[in-house]
């Protein structure tokens, strides 16, 4: 294996806690490995014989809460022994530390306060900004500086024929966000983040705010002048690219990349080849009617005429697929040489989701008659944590909060919410880490699979209020906050251990943190040679598989819609404030 040079100095406190904090009236644990926990080489442990904790403020020696930890739980997922510490009457404002037993062993410091989420709620809005391609940032907060990337984008070239364009043929794709540690622009995986960024604002508006994210680029006098949420400011930047991948007939391109993946340190500017429009897909013109319908509802009350043209988007992108029934997907040559396939080849948990925002945007009968006609078995899949190869619960949501939906069909899909709400906080309840992942579940992009559960119990939550979904969606939040088997944050620059080395050509190029970024997170499967390596030297379990380190893109690289699901996560426990 090669030398883990850039994994050194890996998190040893035994006392693992969300690094950011916790909001007052909120749970709060602590989780403690013992003595007799498994992979001992990968993390410290206190004397298994430890009963007892103390909470003391992060400067000072007084104890302002002390407690007996909880009894040994083996948690599976991370092979070890653990105990938890409960410390959720400590409601003052300030910061603490931990400290189990003698206090040989305490917590990295973390604060108690009800705006406690706020920055990593600016951090992920202005991550989005940061990742702009065809856009000059000169950002004061983060140090970025760089020239618009990619302007070729502006004359890319079609790859292969189609009934409109002609191979080679050059179309104005420029704008959007780079998806991920490459510079890539990928049509499913944006509809599915814009997807989860609006439904965040359509349910807790209060929570995003013209003006809150110093954005690093210039906002349009429009925009700014009638009061848009600068969340609002980024995803319609998003949903102006998305506008541009569309075709004549509806129908909506796969992604925008070159030909050859650029070197790790090339600066966006540097990446000067021919850049290509590739594919075409069914789901991915459904996951685009499904965020521009959202988007019409969500823009008309700050800009009436983009929110006409986002609905217009939105009925010919559903004409196209009711015109064309059958799933498809198409692959041009060369298609997935430089960037990612993001590849489906069916589509109706799709369908679904645009034909339910349709809906809910018109009260549009064709679009009832689709989901009660071809698409009605849908109603009766069990709600899953919304990701981009599956965005069913997103449709079913719409649904069932729909004005023009059947009651008794929104009934069935309420129980729905409510079953998995239940199996997931039962599932968190039994984990020593309060993790709502399955040993399974620690594959590629787990961390973002974590938030997108916590987003299911926030929704079963608005449908049949329960402290229980809250307290269990707050413990993914503490999870990807650091609460974590390994020690680390899976946030960059949230925590005392956050990722430093993601696997990111932005980053590695310029010599700067760009906060924000939700990194896949620990991944069993050891996807990449970096990571298998370091599994198979020191025998890691699922949980522990994890190296904060440039070369592993299956555990350390970001993308979009990683990011996506801690928008509602952080928002909606903060407004309950």
């Amino acid at each position: 294996m090669t030398e883990l040079e850039s994994d050194t100095g890996r998190p040893e406190t035994p006392v693992r806690v969300n690094q950011v904090g916790y909001l007052p009236p909120a749970r709060k644990r602590a989780v403690v490995a013992v003595e007799d926990a498994g992979a001992g080489a990968l993390a410290a442990t206190v004397d298994a014989e430890v009963q007892s904790f103390t909470v003391r403020p992060a400067d000072g020696d007084d104890a302002v809460a002390t407690g007996e930890l909880s009894d040994p739980i083996h948690d599976e997922g991370a092979g070890e022994v653990v105990r938890q510490a409960d410390f959720s009457d400590v409601t003052e404002t300030g910061d603490y530390v931990v400290e189990v037993g003698d206090g040989a062993a305490r917590s990295v410091p973390f604060r108690v306060a009800p705006d406690v989420y706020e920055g990593a709620l600016v951090d992920a809005t202005r991550l989005y900004a940061l990742k702009r391609s065809n856009t000059r940032i000169d950002d004061p907060v983060t140090g970025l500086n760089v020239e618009p990337g990619h302007p070729q984008d502006e004359r890319a070239a079609m790859r292969a024929r189609d009934e409109f364009r002609d191979a080679g043929e050059t179309i104005d794709v420029g704008g959007g966000w780079y998806d991920a540690g490459d510079y890539g622009k990928y049509v499913p995986p944006a509809a599915v983040t814009l997807g989860q960024q609006l439904l965040a604002y359509e349910l807790v508006p209060d929570a995003f705010e013209s003006g809150q994210c110093d954005l690093p680029v210039d906002v349009p006098e429009v925009d700014r002048s009638a009061g848009l949420p600068d969340l609002l400011v980024e995803a319609k930047f998003e949903l102006e690219w998305l506008e541009r991948m569309q075709r004549p007939d509806g129908a909506v391109y796969h992604k925008v990349a070159g030909d050859e993946w650029p070197a790790i340190d090339t600066l966006p500017v540097e990446d000067t080849q021919q850049r290509y429009v590739y594919g075409l897909s069914t789901f991915g013109t459904a996951t685009y009617a499904a965020a521009m319908a959202m988007a019409a509802r969500v823009y008309a009350p700050f800009d009436a005429a983009f929110a006409d043209r986002a609905l217009e988007n939105a009925r010919d992108a559903f004409a196209y697929l009711a015109a064309n029934p059958e799933p498809a997907f198409r692959f041009d040559e060369g298609q997935d040489d430089g960037s990612g396939p993001y590849r489906k080849d069916e589509d109706r948990g799709e369908r679904f989701w645009a034909a339910a925002e349709l809906l809910k945007a018109t009260g549009g009968d064709r679009y009832a008659d689709a989901l009660h006609g071809p698409l009605a078995d849908v109603f009766d899949e069990p709600v899953r944590a919304p990701v981009w190869s599956d965005a069913t619960a997103l449709g079913q949501w719409a649904y069932r909060s729909a004005e023009a939906a059947d009651p008794e069909r929104a009934a069935v899909l309420d129980d729905a919410f409510l079953e998995r709400a239940d199996a997931i906080a039962t599932a968190v309840e039994a984990d020593g880490h309060r993790v709502a992942l399955d040993t399974d579940d620690y594959h590629w992009a787990s961390a973002k699979l974590a938030l997108a559960k916590a987003d299911v119990l926030l929704l079963a939550n608005e449908i049949d209020p329960d402290e229980c979904y809250v307290a269990a969606a707050l413990d993914q939040v503490h999870y990807v906050l650091g609460r974590t088997p390994t020690g680390y944050s899976y946030v960059t620059g949230q925590g005392t251990y956050p990722p430093r080395n993601p696997h990111d050509r932005l980053v590695e190029s310029t010599g700067v943190e760009i906060p924000g970024m939700v990194v896949s997170g620990a991944n069993r499967n050891g996807d990449d040679d970096y990571l298998a390596g370091f599994i198979a030297e020191t025998d890691a379990p699922p949980a522990k598989s994890y190296v904060d380190a440039v070369p592993s893109y299956s555990a350390n690289e970001w993308a979009i819609d990683y990011t996506a699901p801690l928008f509602l996560a952080l928002a909606v426990p903060s407004a309950r404030e």
